[in-house]
C-alpha cells in the first residue's frame, strides 16, 4: 500500500493583502469529539476554563461540520502546554495529515501560559471534518485551536489512501441479502467509494474460493474519519453456517478507513483458517471491506500454498539466488522460497538486499506472482523490487516501489501483463524497510504456457456463463479452454465445441480461456 505522510508546515509569510484581526473560527478542545485516552480537564486560566490531556497514542479530538465559504488555504493556530517537544498531525477530511512540531516548550503542563504553533491546512468550500491526534507518540496538552484567514495559498493536497490494490475479496464472491456484490463500490479497493447497504440486513458474506487464515482486514464507511467501522466485526466459518468472531490485536485509523491486524501462530491457529467470513455491520454505507491473510491448504507433506508454475520444478537444482540465506540455526536460505510450506522462509543479515531467479520446466506467460510477508520484523520486508523474465537477457515484466504489508503473514498478488513466454524469472529487490538484514516467506508465481490473447475479430462468437455450480461455454467452432482459479490452479483443460457444454466446477471465481483460431479470449466468471 503507498502511504506518505507529508509535512506541510510552512514559515509565517506576509498577506499578500489586509485581513481580517480576529479569527474566523475559535474550536475549544474541550467541545470536540475525544476519543481516550485525552480527556477534558478543568483549569482556570485556560481558553473556556479547560483543556484536553492525557493526548498520549491512540487519542482523537475531532471537530465536525468546521464551516468555510470558500475553499482554500487556512492558518491554524494551536494552542497547548507542554514542557517537551512535542508533534500533532492535524488532518482535515480525507486529505493527507499535516505535521506540527512544537518549537517552544511552556513552564508547565498543566497551567497557563499557553504556547502557539502555527501551520496551514487547506479546507474544502462548505463543511469539514478536523482529526486532530498525537504524532510520533505523545501529543502535548490542547487548549484550543483557532482558524485564520491567510495569503498564503497551498495546492490541494492529495487524498490519503489505505486501501491496498489487491486483497482477498478481489477473488471471492461477496454476497448480501443473496445479492451479487462482488463488483460493487464495497469491494473496488478504493475506500472512497461505497454503496448503501439493504435496509434488510447488516451482513456482508464472503466466500474465497480456498480457505485462508485471516492477519488483518479494513473496513471503511465511506466517511472522513471512518469512525463507524469501530462497531463493526469480523467473522469466520469452517462450515458455512457457524460463525466465529475474530478479534483484532491493533488498529491504524486512516482518512476513511481503519487497518485492524491479528497477531496469528499460523500452526496453532491452523483450525481457524476458513472459506467463509462473514462482516457484521450497522448497516447503512459501506466504502470498503478488504481481507488479508495467508492461504492455509490441510496437507500432510506440508505444502499448505496453492500450486504454481514452479510447482514442478527441483528448486535446488533449477534455482540460484544471493545471498544464499541462514543455514546455522536452522535452514532459511532462498529455496524455501518455493517449497509452498509455511514453516519455512528466506533469511538472511548479510544485507538488507536480496536476487532470486528460478528456471522453469518450459517456457510460462507471467500473469501475476505473490509475496508472502513473514511472521516478524516487518523492517525487514522488501519495499521496492523489480521482476524479471529471461530472453537472451532479463527483461522487465514487474516493478513495484514503495509496498508495505498490511500485516505479518500476508500473501499480496501483483498483476502481471505478461505478453512473453520466458523461461525462467527473477526476483530483485531496491530496499527494505530499513533493516539491515530481510526476510520473504514465499515467492509464488502463476501463468500460462500459451501465448498471450490476440485481438480477436471472434470475440462476439464465444459466449462464456455462470450456470448452477457449472461454468457454461458456447461457441460455433471448435475452441480450447482452460479455467483457472484466481489464484492459478487449472481445474479443467480440454477442447469444446458447440453450445451450452458444461464443466462443472464447485462455487467460486474463475478465468476462462477459450482460443479459437488461435485467438484466445479471457472471461471472469462468478460461479455460485
Amino acid at each position: 500500500m503507498y502511504k506518505k505522510i507529508t509535512s506541510l508546515c510552512f514559515a509565517l509569510l506576509a498577506a499578500c493583502s489586509l485581513y481580517a484581526q480576529e479569527p474566523l473560527l475559535v474550536l475549544e478542545a474541550e467541545d470536540a469529539r475525544l476519543t481516550p485516552p485525552v480527556k477534558v480537564k478543568y483549569v482556570d486560566g485556560y481558553s473556556g476554563n479547560a483543556y484536553v490531556g492525557d493526548n498520549d497514542s491512540g487519542s482523537e479530538i475531532v471537530f465536525e461540520n468546521v464551516y468555510v465559504e470558500k475553499a482554500g488555504t487556512y492558518e491554524f493556530r494551536t494552542y497547548y502546554t507542554s514542557m517537551f517537544i512535542r508533534s500533532i498531525a492535524v488532518q482535515s477530511g480525507f486529505y493527507t495529515p499535516v505535521i506540527l512540531t512544537m518549537t517552544e516548550t511552556t513552564e508547565d503542563w498543566n497551567r497557563p501560559p499557553v504556547g502557539m504553533m502555527l501551520s496551514y491546512i487547506y479546507l474544502d468550500e462548505g463543511y469539514n471534518t478536523l482529526r486532530i491526534t498525537p504524532y510520533n507518540g505523545g501529543g502535548p496538552n490542547i487548549d484550543k485551536f483557532e482558524l485564520w484567514e491567510t495569503g498564503v495559498n497551498m495546492p490541494k493536497p492529495e487524498k490519503e489512501s489505505a486501501a491496498f490494490g489487491y486483497d482477498l475479496t478481489d477473488e471471492a464472491s461477496v454476497t448480501v441479502d443473496g445479492a451479487d456484490y462482488s463488483a460493487s463500490a464495497m469491494n473496488d479497493n478504493n475506500e472512497y467509494t461505497s454503496c448503501e447497504m439493504p435496509a434488510s440486513s447488516n451482513y456482508i458474506y464472503v466466500t474465497c474460493p480456498e480457505p485462508y487464515l485471516i492477519t488483518g482486514y479494513l473496513f471503511s464507511d465511506g466517511t472522513a474519519i471512518a469512525a463507524g467501522v469501530d462497531a463493526w466485526s469480523l467473522e469466520y466459518s469452517v462450515d458455512g453456517q457457524n460463525y466465529n468472531r475474530l478479534s483484532p490485536n491493533s488498529s491504524t485509523r486512516y482518512s476513511a478507513a481503519t487497518l485492524y491486524t491479528i497477531d496469528r501462530q499460523p500452526h496453532s491457529d491452523a483450525a481457524r483458517a476458513a472459506r467463509y467470513y462473514r462482516i457484521v455491520t450497522q448497516g447503512g454505507r459501506v466504502g470498503e471491506i478488504q481481507l488479508f491473510g495467508i492461504p492455509y491448504y490441510e496437507n500432510t507433506d506440508g505444502k499448505n500454498f496453492p500450486t504454481d508454475i514452479t510447482a514442478g520444478v527441483d528448486a535446488y537444482a533449477s534455482a540460484l539466488g544471493s545471498p544464499l540465506g541462514a543455514f546455522t540455526v536452522a535452514d532459511e536460505r532462498y529455496f524455501n522460497l518455493f517449497d509452498r510450506n509455511m514453516q519455512r522462509k528466506y533469511y538472511s543479515d548479510e544485507g538488507p538486499l536480496f536476487q532470486v531467479e528460478i528456471e522453469l520446466d518450459k517456457p510460462y506467460r507471467l500473469e501475476s506472482y505473490t509475496l508472502t510477508s513473514c511472521q516478524d520484523y516487518p523492517d525487514r520486508d522488501p519495499k521496492s523490487w523489480v521482476v524479471e523474465g529471461f530472453d537472451r537477457d532479463w527483461e522487465v515484466v514487474s516493478e513495484v516501489e514503495g509496498f508495505e504489508f498490511p500485516s505479518r503473514y500476508a500473501t499480496m498478488k501483483f498483476a502481471v501483463n505478461g505478453t512473453k513466454l520466458y523461461r525462467g524469472y527473477r526476483l530483485r529487490t531496491l530496499e527494505n524497510n530499513g533493516a539491515d538484514a530481510f526476510q520473504l516467506l514465499k515467492w509464488q508465481l502463476f501463468g500460462s504456457d500459451q501465448p498471450a490473447a490476440l485481438s480477436s475479430a471472434r470475440v462476439d462468437e464465444v459466449r462464456v456463463t455462470a450456470g448452477d455450480r457449472a461454468i457454461v461455454v458456447s461457441t460455433a467452432d471448435e475452441a480450447a479452454c482452460r479455467v483457472l482459479t484466481l489464484s492459478g490452479q487449472t481445474l479443467y483443460e480440454g477442447r469444446l465445441r458447440g453450445d451450452d457444454c458444461r464443466i462443472a466446477v464447485p462455487a467460486g471465481i474463475y478465468l476462462v480461456g477459450v482460443t479459437v483460431q488461435h485467438e484466445q479470449t479471457v472471461h471472469k466468471v462468478v460461479v455460485k
